[in-house]
């Protein structure tokens, strides 16, 4: 299966102080360009997984029911599996119903629950972490799966156990744990201690929730990234290695005629993140 991330976005209603994305202007994706990146995939491969992520994905909600309905319309022979990244501060009834009607598995971003407010703020300053709470609790009521993403860095590490207690007595059934990546030079003051995150996973291993970090993955395939079936689109339609190096080697644009060759990358664990340190710590 090949693996389409679509930054639907760079839009965002928050303020993540180690914020990834390149969000610099407020450029949402045109249907062309989604369009071209789902047929460049589907001729390679009858079975992708599409994730929706941003900014804030939700901002760009019309245009992933059109994305849907298209793949619905034209490749109603293939499979394809929807996925979305949100920080659900923007889900409402509606948008509930939506999800589930088009069948988008959802993936929920917080990084605890006080310390949430610290690491990702709205624009404006104010906390955040209710309305994310808001976002789930809905989901919950029309019984929407979904699972939790959480940033790990040395600002939260202390508190992650009190939080995996928390989502478990909430009914979340899963959660991954994503090693800050560090997209700026001062990102590296908040780098987590590894020995302690590790000491932490066995820990909680003893839980009730499943944690994709203590999943074993198959040999030499950290990711999709690993084995050439990832592609990555951007607002504009450019192509890099992976959403986290976005700005970093841009591979060509899907509008063009003459589309890139999905790439491989050999690494025995996250190449964005091993990138980013090394290019950092110089």
């Amino acid at each position: 299966m090949k693996h389409l991330i679509l930054k639907v976005t760079n839009r965002c209603n928050l303020n993540c102080i180690y914020c990834y994305a390149n969000n610099k202007n407020n450029k949402d994706m045109d249907f062309k360009t989604a369009k071209n990146a789902i047929d460049y995939l589907l001729n390679l491969d009858n079975q992708i997984k599409i994730q929706f992520t941003g900014g804030e994905p939700l901002l760009n909600f019309n245009l992933i029911e059109k994305i849907v309905d298209y793949c619905n319309d034209n490749y109603s022979n293939c499979n394809i599996q929807y996925a979305i990244q949100t920080n659900a501060t923007l889900i409402n009834e509606k948008i509930a119903e939506k999800i589930k009607e088009l069948d988008i598995k959802v993936g929920i971003s917080i990084d605890g629950l006080e310390i949430n407010d610290i690491l990702r703020p709205y624009k404006n300053g104010k906390p955040s972490t209710l309305d994310t709470l808001k976002g789930m609790y809905i989901l919950k009521s029309y019984n929407i799966p979904f699972g939790i993403t959480t940033v790990v860095t040395n600002k939260n590490l202390p508190y992650l156990e009190e939080f995996v207690k928390y989502l478990i007595a909430f009914g979340v059934k899963s959660i991954s744990f994503d090693l800050l990546k560090p997209k700026k030079k001062e990102h590296l003051t908040l780098m987590p201690n590894i020995e302690e995150f590790n000491k932490l996973l066995n820990k909680l291993g003893r839980y009730p929730i499943y944690i994709k970090n203590l999943q074993k993955r198959p040999k030499d395939k950290y990711c999709y990234l690993n084995s050439g079936d990832l592609l990555f689109v951007n607002e504009f339609g450019d192509i890099y290695l992976c959403p986290t190096l976005e700005g970093l080697s841009c591979l060509g644009n899907i509008n063009d005629k003459n589309k890139i060759k999905l790439p491989k990358v050999k690494s025995k664990g996250c190449y964005a993140r091993e990138f980013l340190i090394k290019t950092f710590k110089k």
